[in-house]
């Protein structure tokens, strides 16, 4: 999917102006034509630098858990909820006087979410995905416009979703019904081993969902 030329040039919020020089927004990646849109939270320092989604450790991590349901990237389509890197800077002075600065990532704030809307929008409204997978709490909230994931995480949604209107500068919702399967996302596994257990789980229901669904990628 190619999306427009303003896209690449975006600097409406201060994620886009930090960009460092050379890069862009990040976009979706993956078929026009996929049944399946995976969505995520936002781009980090590998997927600027490489300009596609889920590279890096985030990219093996995915790739991992597209195999455990039988799929793999060439299958789906793949975006972030927002496309520039969200993050913290912090200063450090060392011995020899200079100044190092570090960068850490965040999860993405109301503006930033606001501000690359209309991008996820044209992507969804483009593609129709008879499946919509979020990982983690920011992309379901996005979507969906919940923010418990905990109550909704391994369960298939049929539900309108959220898309910025423009001409009221707020989310409404779609008069359409979207499946929708909420997930945890693969990295808070790293940092919560209790949900190991029920990140597998919810992949196993997610495999049932997709036969249920009568959803072949491959057709």
């Amino acid at each position: 999917m190619v999306l427009p030329e303003e896209f690449f040039s975006c600097k409406k919020c201060d994620d886009g102006i930090r960009r460092e020089e050379g890069e862009t927004p990040v976009p979706g990646d993956g078929s026009s034509h996929a049944k399946i849109m995976l969505i995520g939270e936002s781009a980090g320092a590998e997927e600027m630098k490489r300009g596609k989604p889920f590279q890096g450790k985030a990219g093996e991590n995915l790739n991992e858990f597209l195999s455990m349901i039988g799929l793999e990237r060439k299958d789906i389509y793949i975006s972030n909820t927002t496309r520039c890197r969200p993050y913290n800077t912090k200063e450090k002075i060392l011995k020899n006087g200079t100044v190092k600065v570090t960068k850490s990532n965040r999860p993405p704030g109301k503006q930033e979410i606001l501000t690359c809307a209309s991008w996820l929008d044209y992507e969804i409204e483009k593609l129709v995905p008879s499946l919509i997978i979020t990982l983690g709490s920011v992309p379901l909230k996005r979507i969906t416009g919940q923010s418990t994931i905990s109550a909704v995480h391994g369960s298939l949604l049929n539900t309108p979703i959220q898309y910025f209107d423009v001409n009221n500068n707020k989310f409404m919702f779609s008069t359409r019904e979207f499946h929708v399967f909420p997930l945890y996302h693969p990295a808070s596994i790293i940092y919560r081993r209790e949900l190991k257990e029920v990140f597998v789980e919810d992949l196993n229901k997610l495999k049932n969902v997709l036969t249920q669904l009568q959803i072949n990628p491959s057709v």
